[in-house]
């Protein structure tokens, strides 16, 4: 009752279906080794990412942190030198009158002298008529609001 072709291709095909069992076992175990690696490397690269996400969000506090101190400064220094700029006009202002004043006096210092040298009068030495002097006899130097800001 043997037939003579269903025992030696019988077992045969028992044999490749065995390989081909043993070889999609394999090809799963492959499969799942590469979906666990593939994970792995994902979650790495998820940490890496939020890692540098974090180094970044650091490095934007302490630049604001920076750039405010900066702006600080610059409010600071700002103010200063408006100040500066406007005590340096008044000096400017008060150096234009002082300068004329002394001109003036200077203009009356040649006057009296020209005078007092061609008469017969006594002659006045710069020890009687000193510009100096002469300033203390006069008002003090006040600088305007209207000539502050000319230069």
């Amino acid at each position: 009752m043997a037939s003579p072709v269903g025992t030696p291709s019988g077992s045969s095909l028992l044999q490749k279906s065995a390989s081909e069992e043993d070889l999609q076992a394999v090809m799963n175990l492959k499969i799942q080794k590469r979906k666990i690696s593939n994970r792995e490397s994902a979650r790495r690269s998820r940490m890496r990412k939020q890692k540098h996400l974090d180094g970044l969000t650091a490095q934007i506090g302490q630049l604001r942190k920076e750039n405010s101190q900066i702006l600080t400064t610059f409010t600071l220094t700002t103010q200063r030198f408006f100040a500066v700029q406007a005590e340096n006009s008044v000096l400017r202002t008060q150096m234009v009158e002082l300068s004329n004043r002394l001109q003036s006096l200077n203009d009356i210092l040649h006057c009296l002298k020209a005078k007092y040298s061609i008469s017969s009068g006594p002659m006045i030495t710069d020890d009687y008529i000193n510009p100096w002097n002469l300033m203390r006899m006069n008002q003090p130097i006040m600088a305007s609001a209207e000539n502050m800001f000319q230069y």
